[in-house]
């Protein structure tokens, strides 16, 4: 049997991986590489593939009551916020993302920024810059023996409190869908997200965006942080509300944060976020590396050539699909479905 299988859009330029891959594999597939994101084009080559891969175009339910062929769609990235999940599993279509392809660099980003937050980088850089030179103006804390908080304790989450742990940092997490750590990160303790926020130095984002985290930390919450902490987010933007926060950083009520991700991106230049010294601000490239960009690509690769051979992906992240009576075409043949994020 013949296949199509629809690159929607990927930021890695080529699809020189995939087409190698499918062509590898045995099968027959026809690869389409979309390099538009106009979503007429998509639905016109899309309706009668039997994959669809995306990095960023959005999936409304319009979109996925037209994908008639479609058994799969797979999302380059760990979030599948783009996706309307429920209409995806009302047609019978798998989604998967590509949950554990950048765990090392998203969570060596997040403990980069609490480390250039607890050593005042930035403000030291730019009183260098300026022709000064050390002044011991802005308190400074040892870090050994203060406390991160982390919101969300999924893989991400995982691997940035055992690097925490390995810099002398007690931990404690917050996750409603946990009861039990594994035994590399035992001594992290399992609180309340206010108890977290109201006695945490550094607190760390790594939750999924969805109807229940979307403004998780809103003013309230913010106001429940000490005023000498520090907020990272390197999750998903919409998570904190930017407004209040923007407002705690410009008010003094918190000492800095550390930000990959906004409500809007790219950054607005005019945002507000920008004029102030006690931010740190990257552009959304905590999941980036050579090495995550092709496990990325090839984990895509294998879902959805598992379903295209009958076979059940890695990855789910709508397991409800397996029960339903709409479900295409995929032979269930062993329990390999994956809890997306951290937990929420």
């Amino acid at each position: 049997m013949a296949y199509k299988v629809v690159i929607a859009d990927t930021v890695f330029g080529n699809d020189d991986i995939e087409q190698r891959l499918f062509a590898e594999s045995g099968l027959d597939v026809a690869c389409v590489y979309l390099r538009s994101r106009d979503p007429a084009e998509l639905i016109r080559q899309a309706a009668t593939a039997q994959a669809v891969t995306l990095a960023e175009t959005l999936l409304p339910r319009p979109m996925i009551e037209q994908l008639t062929s479609c058994r799969v769609i797979v999302r380059y990235g760990i979030g599948v916020d783009a996706v309307d999940l429920r209409a995806a599993t009302d047609h019978g279509i798998i989604v998967c993302n590509t949950a554990r392809y950048c765990l090392d660099e998203v969570s060596t980003h997040a403990v980069t920024l609490l480390l250039m937050l607890n050593r005042s980088i930035p403000a030291n850089t730019a009183r260098l810059r300026a022709g000064e030179w050390f002044s011991p103006t802005v308190p400074v804390r040892r870090l050994a023996g203060q406390q991160l908080g982390v919101v969300g304790i999924g893989n991400i989450g995982r691997e940035v409190a055992h690097k925490a742990l390995g810099l002398g940092l007690r931990v404690v997490a917050c996750d409603p869908n946990v009861q039990r750590l594994p035994n590399d990160v035992q001594s992290v303790r399992l609180i309340g997200l206010e108890e977290l926020l109201a006695g945490s130095d550094y607190v760390s984002l790594h939750v999924p965006l969805n109807a229940t985290t979307r403004h998780l930390i809103g003013d309230r919450e913010l106001r429940l942080l000490k005023p000498s902490a520090f907020l990272i987010n390197t999750a998903r933007g919409p998570v904190v509300d930017q407004a209040a926060l923007t407002d705690a950083l410009a008010t003094g009520r918190l000492a800095g944060a550390g930000l990959d991700v906004f409500e809007r991106e790219p950054l607005p230049a005019d945002d507000p976020l920008r004029r102030l010294d006690n931010v740190i601000l990257t552009p959304h490239a905590a999941h980036w590396s050579e090495e995550a960009s092709v496990d990325c690509r090839e984990t895509a690769v294998a879902h959805v050539l598992s379903v295209l051979r009958g076979e059940l992906p890695g990855d789910i992240v709508n397991a409800e699909v397996l029960q339903s009576a709409n479900r295409r075409s995929v032979a269930v043949t062993t329990e390999s479905t994956s809890r997306h994020g951290g937990g929420w």
